[in-house]
């Protein structure tokens, strides 16, 4: 599991975030993750879940190459301050959906798709609703009378 990989190699955990959680069945609690480092799971590969870890990194390049360095691709977010710095971030990377100071807020009238090894096809949008339907064309010619 990808907590306890960072966890066992250094990472701090912050669980439940404060709520008291008293539920039957499977649960996963929402979970942050600091000082963690790129050779943690948590940062390579991808996350189903409510489920974050936290890196410090020393600049826009440094980041951007770390964010390149996984054979995923759905989504990648970038928290700063100017929209313009996320977006050329954004654009030099090979996902999905990129977002800037949010994650997974999905539009319908925007195509859902991943690179390298996330996912398959796309869903939403109107990508997606091509993708989900076989056009079949008929030609028809009044016959000579």
């Amino acid at each position: 599991m990808q907590v306890n990989d960072a966890v066992e190699k250094g990472a701090k955990m912050v669980s439940n975030l404060g709520l008291d959680i008293n539920t039957d069945g499977f649960y996963f609690p929402p979970t942050v993750l600091s000082d963690v480092n790129h050779t943690m799971d948590v940062m390579r590969e991808e996350s189903f879940g409510p489920l974050i870890g936290i890196q410090s990194v020393d600049g826009d390049l440094e980041a951007l190459n770390l964010m390149k360095d996984t054979p995923y691709g759905l989504t990648a977010s970038v928290f700063c301050k100017h929209s313009a710095d996320a977006e050329q971030i954004l654009r030099e990377l090979q996902v999905g959906t990129g977002y800037w100071n949010c994650c997974d807020r999905v539009s319908p009238r925007l195509p859902w798709s991943g690179r390298k090894g996330s996912g398959l096809g796309v869903t939403l949008g109107l990508d997606g609703i091509r993708a989900f339907v076989q056009p079949k064309g008929i030609l028809l010619q009044n016959p000579a009378t």
